[in-house]
């Protein structure tokens, strides 16, 4: 997202073939997430499945850079800043959106929320000492972003059950503390290495959602008949498809593209969600919410075409936080 304007480098430019598969990745993935996590969460607690798929890619990530013999430990006092980013990325970032679609949110209404993650992110990055202040522009994208999330959370507040209430506002939070997690990660990186950092953070992150599982008593809501076909195959993609293929095509994109063209997961993800969960879950669609992602996305489309015409260093690599998200 914001932070990661840095110019492609210089190098062999790759086919085209290769850009149009890697974009597919991007988009399938973290499009297609929110509708693997509401099948999944149908067998198993949120946190505990939230915990299977983030730990088992860190594992899957830290065993990877072993047989590569890549340093596989942070540097003095990484470990910390890891665990606590964790807390804010994964255990609020992941952990909550898997809760509010075991709530009852649908898969896509949970995308149009988390849509709003880069929003906050340029909020934080204003209040936080010597940030960047918004431009006018900036500021208008925030406006008609925050108008989405009105439109979209708005006419809900009297019809949504309880449960589903409950789901919309942890989906809310969740995007605010993931914001969070982004801003801390992109001033005070664990490590210099970022691939090593976000190993480190999925490993904290997997802990901590099973803790936080086990706080919450979900280890009584167990049971073996829960890993069902249907798990295996939203755990499977979560790992595969999500966390390892789209976090490596985005990363591989961002080396040889201008990142504001990357940045267009932003608005196609979403739209991926809302289309898949209408296709394969018959979720509905109203035309509130449909109102609400436009005016999500025109807010974050605005607010990223402003941090792109910016003239400032970010403070971390291209492939930083910002595309852990979920």
């Amino acid at each position: 997202m914001t932070g990661a304007f840095h110019p492609p480098p210089n190098g062999p430019k790759p086919a085209a073939w290769q850009i149009v598969l890697a974009f597919a990745v991007v988009y399938l993935g973290y499009g297609l997430n929110f509708l693997a996590v509401k099948v999944g969460v149908e067998s198993l607690p949120a946190f505990f499945f939230a915990a299977s798929h983030v730990f088992a890619a860190g594992v899957v990530l830290w065993a990877w850079r072993a047989i590569r013999q890549q340093p596989l430990w942070l540097p003095p006092g990484g470990l910390g800043k890891a665990f606590l980013a964790a807390i804010f990325l994964f255990v609020g970032g992941v952990g909550l959106v898997t809760e509010g679609e075991k709530l009852g949110v649908a898969s896509g209404q949970a995308a149009m929320l988390k849509a709003s993650v880069p929003l906050w992110v340029a909020v934080l990055e204003a209040l936080r000492p010597n940030g960047e202040r918004p431009t006018w522009l900036i500021g208008a994208g925030l406006a008609t972003g925050a108008a989405g999330v009105v439109f979209l959370v708005l006419p809900r507040l009297s019809s949504a059950p309880g449960g589903e209430m409950a789901g919309i506002l942890a989906l809310l939070f969740s995007a605010l503390l993931f914001a969070i997690g982004t801003v801390f990660v992109r001033h005070h990186p664990p490590g210099p290495d970022s691939t090593l950092s976000a190993t480190w953070m999925m490993l904290a992150g997997g802990l901590l959602l099973g803790l936080a599982g086990l706080a919450f008593g979900e280890r009584m809501e167990v049971s073996a008949s829960d890993f069902t076909p249907a798990f295996w195959m939203a755990f499977g993609f979560l790992l595969l498809g999500h966390s390892l293929a789209a976090f490596t095509a985005l990363n591989w994109l961002l080396r040889h593209l201008p990142a504001p063209v990357v940045t267009t997961k932003f608005y196609v993800s979403p739209a991926i969600a809302t289309l898949a969960g209408f296709l394969v879950l018959q979720e509905p669609v109203s035309l509130s919410s449909l109102g609400g992602l436009v005016l999500i996305l025109a807010g974050v489309a605005v607010v990223l075409w402003g941090e792109s015409r910016r003239q400032f260093t970010p403070a971390l690599r291209i492939d930083d936080a910002d595309e852990l998200d979920e």
